[in-house]
């Protein structure tokens, strides 16, 4: 891509792009992280020296690594989040008592961010990991947020980021996302129905501190279409998650 001479803001986002890669990858050689990412090797090698001298990467032979020295960058943000202390233990339960996999996401720039995730041994592998970004408009997490933003903040991240179409079934035009919704705040609950990811479905709750009735995250369960139907996901896993979310607000509203 010819990248060798870049701007400052040009490099930094290339570097970042290049450890993102890494994270990803888990390890990796330059060779892999060059394909991945589209750089070229020269690029990356000269990168990764240099996260490799700020302590930011291992080296092992001939593959790389992101070292131990990232959990500083990774803790002082979790620090920062207050339902990540009462949550962590309820999103592990939340998984091995489902045997699907389990989240607390919460807002930041207009994505739904996964601050806590886990899964049972079963349950099926995706895309999603602790950080993930998603779409607001096309999750069970991103959609329980959504709906308790003002009219004014869910302008402002539809202007940015649009409603994308993930599926067949993702909601892409604004008066019907908005029953949706309605609807959510009405409920308490949020349903991804193969919105984001054919085959997979999520249900979810907001999380909100009942004192002042601000929105801290959401609660979220995912699995598989042939395991979450019928009852277990209308009924069932909603009337868990709601269980789940009334602990965790207790806990955080009155520790």
């Amino acid at each position: 891509m010819g990248d060798e001479h870049t701007t400052p803001m040009k490099s930094v986002v290339t570097a970042l792009d290049i450890l993102e890669t890494l994270q990803e990858q888990g390890t990796a050689g330059v060779s892999e992280i060059a394909d991945a990412s589209g750089r070229p090797k020269s690029t990356v090698h000269r990168h990764l020296d240099t996260f490799l001298e700020c302590g930011y990467v291992v080296k092992e032979d001939t593959e790389y690594s992101i070292a131990l020295k990232s959990l500083r960058l990774a803790s002082s943000a979790l620090s920062r989040q207050l339902v990540y202390p009462v949550t962590k233990s309820v999103v592990q339960e939340l998984a091995a008592e489902t045997g699907e996999s389990a989240a607390i996401a919460v807002e930041e720039n207009g994505r739904a961010v996964y601050l806590c995730y886990d899964r049972a041994n079963q349950a099926v592998r995706t895309d999603a990991r602790l950080g993930i970004q998603l779409c607001l408009h096309c999750t069970g997490a991103g959609k329980a947020i959504f709906a308790h933003m003002s009219e004014a903040e869910r302008d402002a991240v539809i202007e940015q980021h649009g409603l994308p179409k993930k599926t067949d079934r993702t909601i892409t035009d604004r008066d019907e996302l908005e029953d949706e919704l309605a609807e959510i705040r009405e409920t308490g609950l949020s349903f991804d129905d193969e919105e984001r990811v054919d085959g997979m479905r999520g249900i979810a709750t907001p999380i909100q501190n009942r004192e002042t009735g601000e929105l801290l995250g959401a609660l979220t369960v995912a699995g598989p279409t042939r395991r979450i139907n019928g009852e277990r996901f209308r009924t069932e896993l909603p009337d868990l998650l709601r269980r789940a979310s009334k602990m965790v607000e207790v806990n955080i509203t009155y520790s």
